[in-house]
């Protein structure tokens, strides 16, 4: 919606990555079954202008300085649960000038809002991404089944 030439998305889960290419992306990339820093370099030739990092790990968050040309920006959303380290390689010794952005909700109420409105006008339409329903007194099964992905599980949706 952004003007983005080019979407990559990439997960291990074939339904997640089917799910993405529905939603809009370009490229699905399983990264078990390829080099995602080398095929997002392949296929921009010089690397991501954007990499957002959602999931929260050190290895996803070192991918995405990798997978970055130089100048491009890392927007780190994930929630990470220990130690982030940035790797003098991954960083392109700090000549790379990259740019990390690491706030986990930008804008706050403001981005909900707008995101809302977006939604309300019909512009973008997320209710495929709620694979199951559950009840209120359901919730620690819905929580597992989305932890454990489940019978295709992408996200889940909880209701009193």
């Amino acid at each position: 919606m952004m003007g983005a030439p080019l979407v990559i998305s990439v997960d291990g889960d074939e339904n997640r990555l089917r799910m993405a290419r529905w939603m809009g992306a370009d490229v699905a990339l399983n990264y078990k079954e390829v080099n995602v820093v080398s095929e997002v370099k392949r296929l921009t030739g010089v690397g991501a202008d954007v990499a957002i990092e959602a999931l929260g790990a050190q290895e996803t968050f070192e991918q995405s300085l990798r997978c970055l040309r130089p100048a491009g920006t890392l927007s780190s959303l994930g929630v990470y649960s220990g130690k982030l380290q940035i790797p003098y390689d991954a960083f392109a010794a700090g000549i790379g000038d990259y740019r990390i952005v690491t706030m986990l909700c930008p804008g706050g109420k403001e981005r909900m809002r707008r995101l809302m409105e977006v939604v309300r006008r019909g512009r973008v339409d997320f209710t495929p991404l709620l694979t199951r329903h559950f009840s209120l007194d359901k919730i620690t099964q819905a929580y597992r089944a989305l932890g454990e992905r489940r019978d295709g599980v992408i996200k889940v949706a909880i209701r009193p």
